[in-house]
């Protein structure tokens, strides 16, 4: 249960503080939204390392970001982030490269500290943040720690391996000879495995490489904001195996109750507010879920159900500011196949 912090009062008109890269189209059609339900936005720059450099304060009874005073601020929204550093650093050739990148790479660490830091500080002062950094991102960011997780509360994950044990993979391909091989980490593109990949499998011993079963039928696009499955759409593709690479247009879909009641536990029990699942529906009527952002690009779906969809995402975000009241909040969301 969050909890608005006493100490500060609530205005007429909620001031919402919206973060995303410098310029973000998609975070101007959410500050439209905002406007619309009556709420203040405040756009600010995420990207501390960037060109103009966004200055923040938190401590010694200040937080503040780029000058604006989060005292009054309730809620917030961040289109999305992540650390652009390596895990490690990567081979240099000689001494001043290895310098340079050093000094970025550090440099790196304490923005992204920062920047968690201060939205972690913003949750435990009961404000809405959607999506805190410290839990979502990082599931979505080690995907391989998602799919366990997602199995293990008895939801319908795919098998997933990752490994760099050519031993492991092959044991694996072969209880599963219909797969793919996708990306542990952000955003990249998915393959089938073909046959002239198994006698490769000793290459990854050069890095972990995740291996999934394939599960066929239509990707679906799911897009919850807090207890509701606002905009489900199936997507239409070229029959690729990655759905993203071929898009030609989306299509409304209306998920079974108990698959909409699945998804939003799932997307509470990933501590988020707002996310976008892609899921399979097979021809037999089963559902099997591939990945979930907390911070999705959505601008591909549409100006118009843009707009439907932002709607009730600063629906939510514009109740909470004025009532703090995390239910009242969620219960003012609606689904957009009635608007």
């Amino acid at each position: 249960m969050l909890k608005v912090d006493n100490h500060v009062k609530m205005n007429h008109m909620p001031r919402i503080a919206l973060f995303a890269n410098h310029g973000s189209p998609q975070l101007e059609a959410l500050r439209q939204q905002v406007e619309a339900q009556g709420g203040e936005p405040v756009v600010l720059d995420i990207n501390l390392g960037g060109k103009r450099t966004p200055k923040l304060a938190i401590g010694a009874g200040e937080l503040t970001w780029e000058g604006v005073d989060f005292s009054d601020i309730q809620a917030v929204h961040i289109r999305c982030t992540a650390p652009n550093t390596l895990p490690s650093l990567p081979p240099m050739l000689h001494e001043i490269s290895h310098a340079e990148q050093r000094l970025v790479y550090l440099k790196e660490q304490a923005y992204s500290a920062a920047t968690g830091a201060f939205f972690d500080h913003l949750h435990q002062l009961g404000r809405l943040v959607v999506n805190p950094l410290t839990s979502g991102y990082l599931d979505h960011d080690t995907k391989a720690q998602l799919y366990e997780k997602l199995r293990a509360s008895g939801f319908p994950a795919p098998r997933t391996l990752t490994t760099n044990d050519p031993k492991q993979a092959e044991a694996f391909l072969r209880d599963y000879p219909s797969c793919v091989v996708k990306p542990s980490i952000g955003v990249g593109s998915t393959r089938e495995v073909r046959p002239d990949d198994l006698i490769r499998l000793e290459e990854v011993r050069r890095a972990p490489v995740m291996f999934q079963e394939r599960a066929t039928g239509d990707v679906i696009r799911v897009h919850i904001v807090a207890d509701r499955v606002v905009l489900s759409l199936r997507v239409i593709s070229d029959g690729g195996v990655d759905s993203r690479t071929s898009t030609r247009r989306f299509e409304p879909h209306t998920l079974p109750e108990h698959q909409e009641s699945q998804l939003v536990a799932a997307n509470r029990m990933l501590g988020l507010h707002y996310a976008a699942w892609d899921i399979i529906a097979s021809e037999d009527g089963s559902y099997r879920w591939l990945d979930c952002n907390p911070g999705p690009y959505v601008m591909w779906i549409g100006a118009d159900l843009v707009r439907l969809l932002f709607r009730e995402l600063a629906r939510y975000l514009v109740t909470f500011a004025r009532s703090g009241s995390l239910e009242e909040a969620s219960a003012s969301v609606r689904s957009c196949r009635h608007p």
